[in-house]
């Protein structure tokens, strides 16, 4: 994986944050309700901009692509945060500088589809946030303190931790963060965008995706296409509504007990009834033994 080039600044009260929809179509009811989450924190909130949705996506490409390089380039805006996911980024990678994304260093939050922009920036050298999302999940995790552990990693903690459920493979080893949901990482695999988990923990998670054909041709494609070459551990998040959880250890360990690397099951990290945000390109901790296991800051996400 590649060193860091710089670090995003910290996220405090009184900062700008640029939400972007650079994915799905956005309920306007769920972005104004996350958008009081962040203003209520204190934050200066600038949403997305109001445009005709084009097919499944929030709108055309180069409006998407405009409006995700606009919140980068404003001096003003300290965090991009992705309002929700769907399907699109994939289409925006080919034209995104990373040289130009090093020059403009910003934490950047999301997850599900975001999974390819946050690996982009990884590529760049970036670090980002893995986690809940303005109209998707930001209402529960407020409620439930998962907004309080996110904002502790924005503004410079490094001690935080993430309960792991059980070990598949155990083991304790450090390394940088990376991956995301598995669709959209095994959707990168073979195209100029793959990503580079050399060295890395790799983070897994996703929903509505079945065990014994989808979730085992995916983790399949990786192996096969390199992207797990190298990788240090391997942590699953929520796989949600994706069938009986045995089935899924079962295929996990068919597909990956052979790597000889620890492999933890079950974070709260994710598509899932709680989202707990992880940071992506820093060091840390995975250590899973027997019935309980967790994932450990070791490295602050911003300088």
């Amino acid at each position: 994986m590649n060193q860091l080039v710089d670090k995003p600044a910290p996220l405090r009260p009184g900062d700008r944050i640029a939400v972007v929809a650079p994915s799905g179509g956005v309920v306007p009811e769920r972005l104004d309700a996350g958008i009081a989450v962040l203003e209520r924190r204190g934050f200066l909130v600038t949403p997305p901009a109001a445009r005709a949705p084009f097919r499944l996506f929030s709108g055309r490409d180069e409006e998407r692509r405009g409006e995700l390089l606009d919140a980068f380039a404003d001096d003003d805006v300290r965090a991009v945060w992705f309002a929700r996911g769907g399907y699109g980024m994939n289409r925006l990678l080919p034209d995104l500088d990373p040289l130009w994304l090093a020059g403009h260093p910003k934490l950047c939050i999301g997850f599900s589809d975001a999974t390819a922009f946050l690996q982009w920036l990884l590529a760049a050298g970036l670090p980002s946030i893995h986690g809940p999302m303005v109209a998707h999940d930001l209402v529960r995790e407020e409620a439930t303190g998962g907004l309080d552990h996110l904002l502790a990693i924005a503004a410079g903690s490094a001690t935080w931790s993430v309960p792991i459920g059980s070990a598949l493979v155990p083991g304790r080893v450090e390394g940088r963060l990376a991956g995301g949901c598995l669709s959209v990482l095994t959707s990168l695999a073979g195209t100029p965008y793959q990503p580079d988990f050399d060295g890395a923990i790799v983070l897994l998670e996703d929903t509505h995706e079945r065990p014994q054909r989808k979730i085992d041709r995916m983790l399949i494609q990786l192996r096969q296409s390199g992207v797990l070459r190298g990788v240090r551990g391997i942590v699953f998040g929520a796989m949600h509504e994706c069938g009986p959880e045995e089935e899924i250890r079962e295929t996990i360990l068919d597909c990956l007990g052979d790597l000889g690397v620890p492999i933890g099951f079950g974070a709260p990290i994710g598509h899932g009834d709680a989202h707990l945000a992880v940071p992506l390109g820093v060091r840390v901790a995975l250590e899973v033994a027997g019935a309980d296991g967790s994932l450990q800051g070791r490295e602050a996400l911003v300088g």
